[in-house]
């Protein structure tokens, strides 16, 4: 496996990494650097699929990746070894048993301790390429909780950030970072929901999305043992 792809654990069944920020999950017609999913095939465990073996199709064309982190959060990620782990943790995701933890950096401070987000989501009206808070979107829920504040001084003056802890109930395209957007408390970094300015003031300090997935709890496909899987903190998040 290559040398950026750091593994949390591994059995005959799963795969648990820590995907760096930066990295492309899935391959498309819009990206053509290489992808973790390039990654488990040429390097890893699923070069199995050569052997013409006859696999679930599903299985085969998303390698085995159970679900998706967007390309610069950072963070837990489950890959399925067979295709009976991968079916059954498919249906995990699906009937919202997995616990899923983030943690993130936000713009301004947050006032209160504990924050849940009930806002639909789906495509913007006015901008199709970008997904928004729309009234007939579908359910997205997400729970914030205030970890603590951080000012940073910048030429002279005082930003105000804030860590938060992010649970997210749901798991929608990009539903943190509309979320927390939505309330006034963008992510640093985020060069798609955060306005102009604050990305200027974000570029002298951070060099990332300031989200990662630092906890993954589910049920071992064959064990059925309840696991909590983590990704520590990468260095930026240590304000």
């Amino acid at each position: 496996m290559q040398k950026e792809i750091e593994k949390i654990y591994e059995d005959g069944i799963i795969l648990v990494i820590n995907k760096p920020s930066g990295l492309v999950v899935n391959r498309s017609n819009t990206n053509s650097g290489r992808t973790l999913q390039d990654i488990l095939e040429e390097d890893y465990f699923l070069k199995s699929l050569e052997s013409g073996v006859n696999l679930d199709e599903e299985y085969v064309n998303r390698s085995g990746i159970v679900h998706r982190l967007d390309k610069d959060t950072s963070g837990v990620l489950v890959a399925a070894k067979t295709p009976e782990a991968f079916q059954f943790l498919q249906k995990e995701f699906k009937e919202r048993n997995i616990l899923k933890e983030y943690i993130a950096v936000v713009h301004n401070r947050v006032e209160d301790e504990i924050i849940e987000i009930n806002a639909p989501l789906g495509r913007n009206p006015n901008t199709p390429l970008k997904i928004a808070v729309v009234s007939d979107g579908k359910p997205a829920f997400t729970k914030v909780e205030k970890i603590k504040e951080v000012e940073i001084e910048l030429e002279a003056n005082k930003i105000t950030y804030t860590l938060v802890k992010v649970l997210p109930k749901t798991g929608r395209t990009h539903q943190i970072r509309i979320h927390l957007a939505a309330i006034g408390h963008p992510i640093a970094g985020d060069t798609i929901y955060c306005s102009n300015n604050l990305l200027k003031v974000d570029e002298n300090l951070f060099k990332r999305l300031m989200l990662h997935a630092r906890f993954l709890s589910f049920t071992h496909p064959k064990t059925h043992e309840f696991q909590r899987f983590e990704a520590p903190l990468p260095k930026e998040f240590l304000l």
